[in-house]
């Protein structure tokens, strides 16, 4: 389970006067300081812990400790190597008409929605949100009257999702080596039934590009996933996925999963394509 920093201070539960326009008793001083960390990404580029302190005006300190909260609870992600943050899933994931501005949505929606028609099955682009996948776009089959009952914000488990496992096998290791261990000490009792799994799901990977869960999420849906790597935005996961009773393995490994690879390579190329600001 993830640690969240101690972020009070040192007088817990009390609220601050603020300023000209009269706001008292309901003003909390912490919640606001947390929100000015949160707006400084406005800039549209990762920022350090540093860079944060000349944007705030507020102490070194003060500002370590909101961004390691922020990033334990998802809001914000940080590069193990350059040692700056940029916006996490959950921010992302808080509204489908603000996620539909990102440059990655807008780029990946309409061959999403070309796969979704061709293949007739739900595609889902996702983020990491903790150890869960945060859905930021779904597109749903045109057809197809049986399909996933999910939209924009869902959140599925990351070690029995494809998208989930997609995200995983491609996390850096630091991140991935968090993730495990958190997912260990959140599932002690079926920790070795997800270690087989994610080993499988890695196999798959190397050997095919994509990885494979078959009859997840209590045995109803089934799909293939596969990540994609944008540089400082970070690692994101795109699935194919329906009712498994329409699924079986060979559409999963021969049709679906070639398809998606492809797709997402194009998705890819176009983002690099674009330049960063698009990320």
């Amino acid at each position: 389970m993830a640690i969240i920093p101690d972020m009070r201070t040192s007088s817990p539960g009390k609220t601050r006067q603020a300023g000209a326009d009269g706001r008292r008793g309901d003003f909390m001083t912490s919640l606001a300081k947390g929100l000015e960390i949160l707006a400084a990404f406005e800039v549209g580029h990762p920022l350090g812990n540093q860079e944060l302190v000349a944007i705030t005006g507020l102490p070194k300190t003060t500002v370590s400790r909101i961004t390691g909260t922020l990033a334990s609870l998802g809001y914000l992600r940080l590069d193990e190597q350059s040692r700056k943050y940029s916006m996490g899933a959950r921010v992302l994931g808080l509204g489908a008409s603000v996620q539909r501005h990102i440059g990655l949505l807008r780029t990946a929606r309409p061959h999403m929605q070309r796969l979704a028609d061709e293949l007739d099955i739900a595609v889902i682009l996702g983020a990491r949100d903790r150890t869960g996948l945060v859905f930021l776009e779904v597109i749903h089959p045109p057809r197809n009257a049986l399909t996933i009952n999910t939209d924009s914000g869902s959140v599925v488990p990351i070690e029995r999702t494809s998208i989930g496992l997609a995200y995983l096998v491609a996390a850096p290791v630091p991140e991935r080596v968090h993730m495990l261990q958190a997912l260990r000490d959140a599932h002690p009792d079926d920790w070795e039934d997800i270690r087989g799994v994610v080993e499988r799901a890695h196999k798959d990977y190397r050997e095919r590009g994509f990885v494979v869960s078959q009859r997840g999420r209590g045995g109803l849906i089934s799909g293939v996933g596969v990540p994609m790597v944008l540089g400082q935005s970070g690692v994101f996961s795109f699935a194919c996925v329906g009712p498994s009773i329409q699924l079986s393995e060979v559409r999963l490994v021969q049709v679906l999963g070639p398809r998606l690879v492809e797709t997402v390579a194009v998705i890819g190329q176009a983002m690099r394509a674009a330049g960063p600001e698009r990320g």
